[in-house]
């Protein structure tokens, strides 16, 4: 019996990539870098904010380059997080069905802590999470799976009783790094082929096939 599911944020429950896309290019414009068209950022994102902007750079690796290209992410995204940002088409109606079933749900993204409850409260205004983490400091970054235990460990949930929800293969390595079930989504960033081979459980194309696929 399934009790928690922890989904990652960005390209899972929510399409972030041109607002994320957009922060990137102004901070390589101000660097006078090259700048990328929104879709290769499918490819850029994933790791952390610091981990984007190096391979946005690359292969520049200049110090005083890229804290000039953090730099500019940082205060446009700061004003930005939210402009394009929009939740995936069914992902609300299953946040919504799982509450009705009694499950507990929670996001972990390795997104700054400061813009994962701002993204939430736009996209999802309406629903109660047990937690809604980004990177915070006391933990590594996914795939650890450090952060996922502390939630299990506060929401005294057993691994067998969580599954973990994301779309790259990052979230795979973290369920499997914690012992947890994963369910790779194929609309978001990535797709399924890069689910599949990272060995996740379940991969769904769309929101409706989740209770199903679980038996939930």
């Amino acid at each position: 019996m399934y009790k928690l599911v922890v989904f990652d944020l960005d390209g899972t429950l929510a399409n972030t990539l041109e607002d994320l896309a957009n922060a990137t290019n102004y901070g390589l414009e101000k660097a006078g870098l090259k700048t990328y068209p929104v879709e290769d950022y499918k490819q850029l994102v994933g790791s952390g904010i610091v981990n984007l902007v190096k391979r946005a750079m690359s292969p520049e690796t200049d110090e005083k380059i890229f804290d000039i290209v953090k730099g500019g992410f940082d205060y446009y995204y700061n004003a930005h997080s939210i402009d394009k940002t929009t939740p995936y088409e069914g992902t609300e109606k299953l946040l919504n069905d799982l509450e009705e079933k009694g499950i507990k749900t929670a996001v972990l993204s390795n997104k700054p802590d400061e813009f994962v409850a701002k993204i939430l409260a736009k996209i999802f205004p309406n629903h109660k999470f047990a937690f809604a983490w980004g990177k915070k400091p006391e933990f590594d970054i996914k795939p650890s799976p450090d952060a996922l235990y502390a939630m299990l460990k506060e929401l005294n949930i057993k691994k067998e009783e969580c599954i973990y929800v994301g779309d790259s293969n990052v979230d795979c390595y973290t369920a499997q790094n914690a012992g947890v079930k994963c369910c790779g989504v194929s609309w978001g960033f990535r797709g399924r082929k890069e689910l599949e081979e990272a060995g996740a459980d379940v991969v769904i194309d769309n929101a409706d096939e989740f209770l199903e696929k679980f038996s939930l």
